[in-house]
């Protein structure tokens, strides 16, 4: 069974193991999913039968077959299986068969199931010499003044969630983020003032005092 547990700041977190699979009817979408025995891996989703035995014989950590709702950690590489039993196969059953991604999972990458490559293998000119701090810049500038205030309304309601959403839109503009280290970034910068000349509307403060007050919306509560 799954291990589930509440984190420091409340984000639920499920952690699975090839010793005990588990059976789950849902998954809450803003959980933080752990693989016992991986913790800097990569994440791959086989959308048929041919892809996940591809997989099965790639350097991919963590497969799931989506049409299955079957999550597999792949313990020996591109050697062919899984692994040794308890060691590496299933370690996930889910019966509403959830749409999964590399972002819900504590220290992984995307994997590409027709290319076999890594995310940080396709050489984005943002992600060579270039740090967080400046990738947040930059990705700040594709933004609306209407969309930042958004974000930083969400990054202190649900900083879960909108760090999982800069994530996923950060990659259409080309720039990758690592989910702990987005997080510890955008608090430094806060902290420091960089988000100041961020002009809220009317709504927006309405949402953050109804909410807690301006305490609260000056500081990023991530995990």
């Amino acid at each position: 069974m799954a291990n589930e547990h509440d984190h420091d700041h409340g984000e639920v977190v499920v952690e699975f193991s090839a010793k005990r699979p588990a059976k789950l009817k849902t998954l809450d979408a803003d959980a933080l999913i752990l693989v016992d025995g991986v913790e800097d891996g990569s994440f791959a989703v086989a959308s048929s039968k041919k892809e996940l035995k591809q997989l099965m014989k790639s350097d991919a950590d963590v497969v799931y077959d989506e049409k299955k709702g079957k999550l597999y950690l792949n313990a020996n590489g591109e050697e062919k299986g899984w692994g040794k039993k308890k060691v590496g196969g299933l370690i996930a059953r889910f019966k509403g068969k959830p749409e999964l991604s590399a972002e819900q999972f504590e220290g992984m990458e995307a994997f590409d199931a027709v290319t076999g490559d890594h995310d940080h293998e396709h050489g984005h000119d943002h992600e060579h010499g270039v740090d967080t701090k400046e990738q947040i810049a930059g990705y700040r500038e594709t933004l609306t003044d209407s969309e930042e205030a958004e974000l930083l309304v969400g990054f202190t309601l649900e900083p879960s969630k909108t760090l999982k959403r800069v994530i996923k839109d950060g990659k259409k503009e080309g720039y990758v983020f690592e989910r702990d280290e987005l997080a510890k970034e955008l608090d430094e910068m806060n902290n420091g003032g960089a988000f100041d000349d961020i002009e809220l509307d009317a709504a927006a403060m309405e949402v953050l005092f109804s909410q807690g007050g301006e305490q609260e919306g000056r500081g990023f509560a991530v995990s």
